[in-house]
């Protein structure tokens, strides 16, 4: 079985890949059999040299491949007939901006693998945001802050190396006074706290968040019990909610109310309360 790791075609462009090549070299020891090539390309993260230094053959042609993995849509235009592609296609939910992608999928006879439906044996998705969408978003946040009050400036994410450049960065800002919340317990909104945290912004209760005034930057993370609220009054219970969020209603607005930074970190499900 032949491999072909796509180049990114999607506007804007894309510098992410499905294997670095350090990855892809495990790929192959684990799997000696299979035969992997690389579509060469001027965009993502790893150059084209780092991959051949590694051991693998840079192409311009994939028509020879069986699968075909990517990371973001790949145009109507470059879909090879009769192939096997991973990538996030974001037609899962119906959604209407790619129904042309979906059919000519089916017109050119692709089997579709979906990243967002990978699922583990516990059912848990195996690919999504996780702690780095969290500390990204975060950065941005901030860094949106900083142009709309021009109060200070910080550079692109994407412009930086790794993440310890990404905190020496926010090391040079000065916050102003304001009140943030946090929404989330798990990965995102963990990512999100780090930055949080590193800025030293303190941490404080929501009912404190709710009632006082403060003179320095401060932060509340909220669960699922906190941002929404059983109809009937009675006490809700969060594993409850994630079986079945109907019968709760929202408990937003007294948050919003209080909130100049708002960070969205939690996992939405279809029925919940917005």
């Amino acid at each position: 079985m032949k491999f072909g790791i796509i180049k990114e075609r999607k506007n804007p462009p894309d510098k992410r890949v499905v294997f670095s090549p350090s990855k892809l070299k495990e790929f192959k020891q684990q799997f000696p059999q299979a035969e992997i090539v690389v579509e060469s390309s001027d965009i993502r993260v790893f150059s084209d040299q780092e991959y051949i230094d590694a051991g693998f053959e840079i192409v311009t042609d994939l028509s020879d491949c069986d699968i075909l993995l990517g990371v973001k849509e790949v145009p109507l235009e470059n879909l090879i007939p009769n192939k096997k592609y991973f990538f996030f296609s974001h037609t899962i939910k119906k959604q209407p901006y790619n129904r042309k992608l979906l059919k000519a999928m089916l017109e050119k006879n692709i089997e579709m693998f979906d990243h967002e439906t990978i699922i583990k044996e516990n059912g848990a998705r195996l690919i999504g945001f996780g702690r780095y969408a969290g500390l990204v978003g975060a950065y941005n946040g901030f860094r949106a802050i900083g142009l709309k009050e021009n109060a200070f400036e910080l550079p692109k994410v994407e412009s930086l190396e790794d993440l310890d450049a990404v905190k020496a960065e926010l090391d040079k800002i000065t916050l102003p006074n304001i009140k943030i919340l946090l929404s989330g317990t798990g990965k995102v909104a963990y990512g999100a706290k780090e930055i949080l945290d590193h800025l030293k912004i303190k941490e404080v209760s929501d009912a404190l968040y709710l009632t006082s005034k403060f003179t320095e930057p401060v932060y509340c993370m909220v669960d699922v019990m906190e941002y929404a609220k059983r109809s009937d009054g009675k006490v809700g219970d969060k594993f409850e909610f994630y079986k079945d969020p109907t019968g709760y209603e929202s408990n937003f607005m007294p948050y919003a109310k209080e909130t100049d930074f708002f960070i969205a970190g939690h996992f939405y499900v279809d029925g919940a309360p917005y």
